[in-house]
């Protein structure tokens, strides 16, 4: 009998963030459909747990800089004491260390997603070191259009070794919420009629969440009522905390930390901020609309495809305060926007950023290459 494709998937971090929870939808997917996963990461985080009850063989291999010549070697260590036929690496030092790493390993198919419409990248040095790694990869996957036109800009790659493979969100596991929404409220101290305006992102400098909490205190002075969620961890939050004091928003800002109910987060706000100074394709975005909510958001990297403007939500110049808080402020005002608004990101989503989509595409591709390098599937 043979044995089952083995799919090492290599990662920066475990943390809670977009494209390790696509890390790990995809890891769930894979495993019900019967190949062997294992995971590879530099930093711990809270996923490793969850990977782990899953069945899932997590390794971690720490690093000691951005350009870390025996990151590779550690990490083709792992690849030699159990080889897999795949080796799919996300995010800069998984990507530029891992591709070798599988090369010098002899790792028959290698491929990596690209997340994100880095400032980095925009570096000459940085984004054509990157771009040389990546002629050890099969194929580049990004995950807007966005994101795969930067990267064919700043990482001079050709056009046929990369496709799009969009995000995507199960719709269904945001149905059915508005008793546990009211139950969050009530846990944080919201009233249940109570404007809730929130955020959903890591701690982190490319969220901006300077910029969010600085829109929260310009929407203060108009509409007092409104209260602020700040949902996620990182290395900001004491910084941010202490911004959010010297604002004087105390009262009107909960910081929710980490959340394992994101469904029910989404289901209690009225509305989705992001404010990002760079973004590949948001998961929170994606799940904000699934759960029908109107989004304001910067307008950067593959957001723009994903929200139209006026439409199914208002879109902002990044860092810019005044921007955000005035497309608060217009919802808060008008009901009927806010749902027209919702209602439209629910259709968009459920039409074009499915999961299965997202998986079903991603699995035909691993599928090509192994075919394409003459390994036998199982099944």
């Amino acid at each position: 009998m043979s044995q089952p494709i083995h799919v090492l998937q290599m990662v920066d971090s475990l943390h809670v963030g977009g494209a390790e929870g696509l890390v790990f939808a995809l890891t769930r997917g894979l495993v019900s459909d019967g190949f062997r996963v294992s995971v590879c990461y530099c930093e711990p985080g809270p996923i490793a747990d969850d990977l782990t009850k899953m069945g899932v063989h997590v390794t971690r291999v720490p690093w000691h800089s951005r350009f870390d010549p025996m990151l590779s070697l550690r990490m083709a260590d792992v690849i030699r004491k159990d080889p897999p036929q795949i080796v799919h690496t996300h995010l800069f030092k998984s990507d530029f260390h891992g591709r070798f790493a599988a090369r010098l390993s002899g790792v028959p198919v290698v491929l990596s997603t690209l997340h994100s419409c880095n400032d980095w990248a925009r570096n000459p040095f940085f984004g054509f070191t990157y771009g040389m790694t990546t002629r050890f990869a099969d194929r580049i996957i990004a995950v807007a259009e966005e994101v795969r036109d930067y990267a064919i800009s700043h990482f001079h790659l050709a056009s046929s070794r990369i496709l799009t493979i969009t995000n995507g969100v199960d719709i269904h596991r945001f149905e059915n919420k508005k008793e546990a929404a009211l139950n969050l409220r009530a846990e944080l101290g919201i009233a249940p009629d109570a404007p809730l305006v929130g955020i959903v992102a890591r701690l982190d400098p490319p969220k901006d969440h300077e910029t969010f909490l600085r829109a929260a205190a310009l929407v203060k002075k108009t509409a007092p009522d409104v209260r602020f969620a700040i949902v996620g961890d990182g290395p900001l939050r004491e910084s941010l905390v202490k911004l959010t004091a010297d604002l004087g928003l105390d009262r009107e800002v909960v910081f929710c930390g980490r959340r394992n109910d994101i469904p029910t987060v989404m289901n209690a706000l009225d509305i989705l901020v992001l404010s990002s100074v760079y973004e590949g394709l948001p998961m929170a975005l994606l799940e904000g609309m699934a759960a029908s909510r109107p989004v304001v958001s910067t307008a950067v990297g593959g957001i723009k495809g994903l929200v139209v403007d006026g439409q199914t939500g208002l879109l902002v110049p990044p860092s810019d305060p005044k921007a955000i808080a005035d497309a608060c402020l217009r919802l808060v005002s008008d009901s009927d926007l806010r749902r027209c608004l919702g209602q439209a990101g629910y259709e968009r989503v459920k039409e074009k950023y499915s999961l299965d989509e997202m998986y079903s595409k991603t699995v035909e591709l691993y599928s090509s290459l192994l075919s394409r390098h003459g390994v036998v599937q199982h099944g």
